[in-house]
């Protein structure tokens, strides 16, 4: 798949293409019906199936990571994509945005959501959108909201799902379970002084919408599924920064450091407490251990391999 950002796309009018255009935030099952709709589309035109989406833009929390992203496209089938920054088009009309998109693409197909907007202060519609394609011979596809058990599924409900920790809900909507990914990095060294050793996260999505607490979780690893206990949060007892924290009971995972983990969340089991030494400290942790175990002996793994 070709990545560009919008304002750099070189020689787009060598081939005609077919557009979805959204944030396609945690790629749900409306935004999978969208890019199949896209793929659908390119190939009945004999187009190159692409998105235009927007990388980084104004949100309290997102559901996935721009790599994420990436990859979800790329496994649908998109050939080209199309990005530009929020700052970077904010300020654009919705007729600017059109004019953008058709002056560097030959554009023969526009694929969008019902519930559409664009441009500066979203004054750009379907209905606009239609207009605007209709004077330059471009067919439009709208695709209809896809509902769960009579909810419509979009990225702001999965969002407070997963803030909630209803992991299996919010997996009905996104049509895989949950997942962050993150790469190793130092931590404290408290975890392993206390006889529970923990491999530190830095998130790729820093601003996921999971709430601070503790998990039970399978966690990816090279080619390797492990079940573990997940701290996500600030540790009160010792004052520092928010971290992310995988032990992984009876196995010891070494040369790590940089190393890339995928963590699918299964269950909360508790949130953050405040503890007044190590020993109560270590003491709730082998409980979490426990019930970290117990609750995934009892689930399934195949159908978590999906996801991972």
């Amino acid at each position: 798949m070709k990545t560009s950002h919008i304002f750099h796309y070189k020689n787009g009018k060598n081939k005609s293409i077919v557009i979805g255009i959204g944030k396609f935030d945690g790629f749900h099952i409306g935004h999978q019906k969208i890019i199949k709709q896209v793929v659908n589309l390119a190939e009945k035109l004999i187009c190159t199936p692409s998105v235009f989406t927007i990388r980084n833009y104004p949100a309290t929390y997102t559901l996935s990571s721009w790599n994420q992203r990436k990859q979800f496209f790329k496994e649908s089938g998109i050939e080209l994509c199309l990005w530009a920054d929020f700052t970077d088009i904010q300020k654009f009309t919705h007729q600017d945005f059109l004019n953008l998109l058709q002056n560097i693409c030959d554009i023969k197909g526009v694929v969008v959501g019902k519930n559409f907007r664009f441009g500066f202060h979203r004054k750009g519609d379907i209905r606009f959108l239609k207009s605007w394609a209709k004077i330059n011979n471009i067919k439009v596809s709208i695709t209809n909201p896809v509902c769960v058990k009579g909810t419509p599924v979009s990225s702001s409900s999965i969002k407070q799902l997963i803030k909630n920790s209803h992991f299996s809900e919010a997996r009905d909507m996104l049509g895989r379970w949950f997942t962050v990914k993150g790469r190793c990095i130092s931590g404290r060294g408290t975890g392993r002084k206390i006889g529970f050793p923990t491999i530190n996260l830095e998130l790729e999505n820093k601003n996921c919408p999971v709430s601070d607490g503790v998990y039970a979780c399978f966690v990816k690893h090279n080619k390797n599924i492990y079940k573990a206990a997940v701290f996500y949060g600030i540790p009160r007892m010792f004052h520092t920064e928010k971290s992310f924290e995988i032990h992984i009971p009876d196995v010891e995972i070494c040369n790590v450091q940089g190393k890339s983990f995928t963590v699918i969340f299964v269950k909360k089991i508790r949130d953050v407490e405040q503890f007044n030494s190590q020993k109560e400290l270590s003491e709730k942790i082998s409980q979490d251990v426990c019930i970290t175990k117990k609750l995934l002996d009892s689930v399934k793994l195949d159908d978590f391999k999906k996801t991972l």
